[in-house]
């Protein structure tokens, strides 16, 4: 008999990114960015051997993200493009949903398409609301 002992987690994170760009210009450019990153992640990303922490980004990767000019972007800031996620964009607005707490690849294409970012769990916070979660049921009765 073996008995597995590990940590897990349910990936239920529940984030929403919302990247509010001055002109519709640069909300279309980071949505666009967005969907090459999510067709790169699938095809250079496709078996697990990358995930070796000992691996160096593969040469077709580091070119294409130069070629996209992404010059901080990481493979593990690729990773994220490939796991599920939904962007959609209206007008100057570009949201992003995710069960993954690990953000930063979204984030850094969402600053450098100059973006002013908000990020925000929807376990605790509805877009439409304009107060925040109710206090009355926090531990220390919702005072800081």
């Amino acid at each position: 008999m073996r008995i597995w002992n590990g940590y897990g987690s349910e990936h239920s994170m529940d984030l929403v990114l919302i990247g509010r760009f001055q002109t519709v210009t640069g909300a279309k450019a980071a949505q666009e960015r967005m969907e090459a990153l999510k067709d790169l992640a699938e095809a250079v990303w496709s078996d697990d051997d990358w995930r070796s922490p000992d691996e160096r980004m593969p040469r077709e990767l580091g070119e294409a993200l130069a070629e996209m000019k992404l010059y901080d972007m990481g493979r593990y800031d690729v990773d994220v493009f490939a796991l599920d996620h939904s962007v959609t964009r209206t007008a100057e607005t570009v949201r992003i949903w995710t069960d993954e707490s690990d953000v930063q690849g979204f984030l850094k294409v969402l600053l450098n398409y100059g973006a002013k970012v908000e990020v925000y769990s929807r376990h605790e916070w509805d877009e439409d609301t304009i107060t925040g979660p109710d206090t009355s049921n926090r531990s220390d009765g919702g005072s800081d």
